[in-house]
């Protein structure tokens, strides 16, 4: 798509308006908060707990603390709590009990209240039993000035979603496109492909391989060939909450953290046992699902550990099953069939004093199944098999005077087989297998603690640095074709240091608190390149109601390994196929260069992020929250020539010319030929020798992306006697496009097909109280512009409704004690996926954007659980 001046002129004066009208929000909303009473300080009291349930464990603080207690029974079940000793304020003992899960307290109105963490904007801690991390910081301490998104299991499945994957595709941050399970044949994109029917994030829709995840902290392997991370391979029973930040962190976490960063965080301190069956299907036909799976723990004074297993699977759809698809040749998945199971342990020991061990461990292996069928009687199957497994145990020892030392490792596998059948009227007439392989491997070590007291306020450091360690392998398993594999390593040095200047309590009208965030980061790649990135960040809260943060830094992502180590090949052809028979005499040829790149180097970005954050004091459990963001994304890696623009490459008229090398010597031809792994000769026999053009076409660093845009979210829950209303909603508003090279105008991605719309959002209104939950969902994506043809077309917006109801009988006697019961609906009113024609027109491609709409339709499930 060309995009004209005017148009350009036209969107930068929207993005200004909408920007300057952000801007005049923050600072009007920032003046009329600034005029809220300040805190007080609560009065500070000693305690001396032994381990206990931690319900009777807050309880108690309540109780000498002279205040009502309220707390939500089911996130507490199960829990136990560490000894607590030492003088602290209510608030802040209650704090220091709920370490490490997703509950949160404070003091209102006399009453001590804990609840559960729902999609919230509020930074969080994670980790296992007194390791604290904060996600996008490795300061225990630290406070983020990134903004951070928060999902709780039990959001996850009162929603009806059963896996990770489901959740992070309906989070408005995320595009649903690259590897996930609904991404249909025909969706523009190489990372746009469904190989092995998992689940990866892709926050703002830069790429999954631009997304780091990670689970309680570490990384996880690759998976297939498009360098993503599946989430759908966490058991959901194994997790506790999920943790975004939206932002650029490879100052704290190098590669990869370029979109930003999500953390699966698993249930700690866990005790107990918890079954549970799950089973629905699509009111339309297929997407038949099964979900089994149990989790259990057990703690003990120096340690604990939490096993979760979990059993998925679920039917195809069938083009044959969906009236919009009926046109379709016998024989086309419409959604994969999977069968998955998959395990996760976790687990801490004390070993002596001061001295604390951990573990975390993953497996998973999943079968699939998905077809395509022509109609010339063609139908080719693709039965991938994926296994992963990882192990990263960790030490972390107490120094004293509140310095740590921590050292962890990691190793990890993934393996997708695929089997890739074509069959011909019935019988078999062709088959191909092979593996994607991909291995992780590091180890890490860092230290941390205060360095000097400002303003009575601790000033704290972490230091450290680690080795790391990729490996990607293509096997074909049946063909004499050559295998192409590789790896990458990485030396780095990391330092995080938090400047608390002023904290609440401690300042004046207008200066409640203010913090300072610093990060730098130092990554060698040998043979590749060297980076080092920045990150900066400050806090500042202007009352009790009212903080506004900032942050600017840089990100690197290195080169994905299948774009460095895919065979290169080159194809000589007639000059008259591209357009070039009236430039050059007959017998010319024209040398085309594709495949990998050895010497990518990585992509780079610069982005800054302001958000205002409102929590009134006057209006409890009320939390408001905007976020500016923009992120400048050079050197990315592309192959800079589509197919549909070769065609007349060499008429004289393309804007490709500054990839192409015209009357190239014969030193240079034979370069190239002897380096390639395959030869494709379609020029006739002397066809090297008369070569007078040459495409250049491999992967390279060229184009350069803008990505801006505004998120907003809100959370309120408004307590009555007995029960509460929750209101939750969060929208993100796109914008990005990208440049090649000078010779090509821009073109647009969010709001085209196959690119996240320019405005994805998500809301909810419910009712609960302790025995019943109900809740209503509403989900809306824009319109996008089908600009694969010209005059473009449109594509319509969607809206659907999800509900949810749940019973839990907690108070029953006997087998049915602690059952819980939900009922959900997705896309009540069975909303079909906007038409959009086919790719190229082919009856085998589906007619809508499979990155962005799902065919599922209506669909409808029950679980039901028991605790004990």
């Amino acid at each position: 798509m060309r995009v004209t001046q005017r148009a350009i002129q036209a969107m930068g004066d929207e993005m200004r308006v909408v920007r300057n009208g952000f801007f005049v929000g923050v600072c009007a909303c920032a003046l009329i908060s600034a005029t809220s009473a300040m805190a007080q300080v609560d009065q500070v009291r000693n305690f001396d707990l032994p381990a206990q349930s931690l319900t009777e464990a807050l309880r108690a603080v309540a109780r000498q603390s002279g205040l009502e207690f309220s707390a939500p029974a089911d996130p507490l079940r199960g829990k136990t709590s560490k000894p607590l000793k030492g003088q602290f304020s209510p608030a802040q003992a209650a704090k220091r009990l709920l370490k490490g899960t997703s509950l949160t307290a404070e003091v209102i109105d006399g009453a001590l209240i804990v609840r559960a963490g729902r999609v919230s904007s509020v930074a969080s801690t994670s980790g296992n039993g007194n390791d604290i991390i904060v996600t996008g910081s490795r300061l225990s301490s630290g406070e983020s000035s990134s903004p951070t998104i928060q999902l709780d299991a039990d959001t996850i499945k009162l929603a009806g979603q059963t896996d990770v994957g489901a959740a992070m595709r309906a989070l408005p941050q995320n595009f649903s496109g690259g590897q996930n399970p609904g991404v249909a044949a025909g969706a523009i994109g190489i990372t746009n492909q469904n190989l092995t029917s998992g689940s990866s994030p892709n926050l703002r829709g830069l790429g999954a391989d631009a997304t780091l995840t990670l689970l309680n902290g570490h990384r996880l392997s690759f998976g297939s060939f498009v360098q993503a991370v599946d989430v759908s391979a966490i058991p959901l029973a194994a997790i506790d909450r999920i943790e975004i930040v939206p932002d650029g962190a490879s100052a704290v976490y190098g590669s990869d953290a370029v979109a930003g960063v999500v953390n699966v965080i698993l249930k700690q301190n866990y005790n107990g046992l918890s079954l549970l069956a799950n089973l629905g299907g699509a009111t339309d036909g297929g997407d038949f699902k099964q979900q089994y799976s149990a989790v259990a723990g057990r703690t003990w004074s120096t340690g604990g550990f939490m096993a979760a297993f979990s059993h998925d699977r679920n039917s195809a759809i069938f083009s044959s099953q969906r009236e919009f698809t009926a046109y379709m040749p016998d024989g086309n998945t419409l959604y994969p069939k999977t069968n998955q199971n998959s395990l996760v342990i976790t687990g801490r020991q004390d070993i002596s004093s001061g001295i604390e061990a951990y573990l975390d461990a993953t497996y998973n292996v999943r079968t699939a199944f998905s077809s395509q069928g022509t109609s010339s009687g063609y139908v080719y199957t693709n039965t991938p098999k994926t296994r992963d497994f990882s192990v990263s145990p960790s030490v972390q020892m107490s120094l004293g005077s509140r310095w740590g030392v921590r050292i962890s490792g990691t190793y990890g596998r993934s393996k997708t087989e695929y089997d890739q059948t074509t069959f011909y009227q019935g019988e078999t007439a062709a088959r191909t297998r092979g593996c994607y392989c991909n291995v992780l491997g590091g180890v890490e070590a860092y230290a941390s603690g205060p360095l000097v007291t400002i303003n009575g306020n601790t000033l704290d450091l972490v230091a450290g640095g680690g080795y790391r360690y990729n490996h990607y392998e293509t096997v074909r398993y049946n063909t004499s074709a050559t295998d192409n594999d590789g790896s990458i390593s990485s030396y780095y040095a990391f330092s995080e240091i938090s400047i608390p200047f002023v904290k609440p309590g401690q300042g004046s009208p207008l200066l409640e608190k203010l913090i300072f965030n610093a990060a730098l980061r130092y990554e060698r790649y040998p043979q590749i390149a060297s980076v080092a990135v920045p990150k900066i960040g400050v806090i500042y809260g202007l009352s009790p109601s009212v903080e506004i943060k900032a942050t600017w830094g840089k990100s690197f992502k290195a080169p994905m390994l299948y774009y460095k180590f895919a065979d290169r090949v080159a194809y000589l052809y007639p000059v008259s196929a591209f357009g070039g028979a009236q430039r050059y005499p007959a017998g010319s040829i024209l040398l085309v260069d594709v495949g990998g790149n050895t010497n990518l180097k990585p992509e780079r970005a610069t982005s800054w992020s302001t958000t205002l954050s409102v929590h009134p004091v006057e209006i409890p459990r009320l939390n408001l929250q905007a976020t500016y963001f923009h992120v400048n994304y050079k050197d990315r890696i592309i192959q800079p020539v589509p197919g549909a623009a070769s065609s007349s490459i060499l008429s004289g008229t393309s804007p490709y010319d500054s990839f192409i090398t015209y009357d190239p010597s014969q030193s240079i031809a034979d370069a190239i030929l002897a380096g390639a792994d395959k030869i494709y000769n379609y020029g006739g026999t002397d066809a090297a020798n008369n070569i007078v053009a040459i495409l250049n076409n491999r992967y390279i660093n060229a184009a350069r992306q803008s990505i801006h845009g505004i998120d907003i979210t809100m959370d309120y829950k408004i307590p009555l006697d007995s029960s509460s209303v929750v209101l939750n909603a969060s929208g993100s508003w796109l914008w990005s496009n990208q440049k090649v090279s000078d010779s090509l105008p821009v073109t647009q991605l969010a709001g085209t097909i196959f690119n996240p719309p320019r405005f994805k959002a998500r809301a909810s209104v419910g009712w609960m109280n302790d025995a019943f939950s109900l809740m209503t969902f509403v989900n809306h994506l824009s319109s996008l512009e089908d600009n694969r043809s010209t005059p473009s077309g449109r594509i319509a917006s969607q809206t659907t409704l999800d509900a949810s109801i749940r019973y839990k009988m907690q108070n029953r006697a006997g087998p049915l004690q602690n059952v819980s019961i939900t009922l959900s609906a997705q896309n009540i009113l069975n909303r079909r996926p906007p038409y959009s024609a086919p790719t190229s027109g082919q009856t085998y491609y589906v007619n809508y954007d499979s990155t962005n709409h799902s065919p599922i339709g209506r669909f409808i499930s029950a679980t039901i659980s028991k605790d004990w």
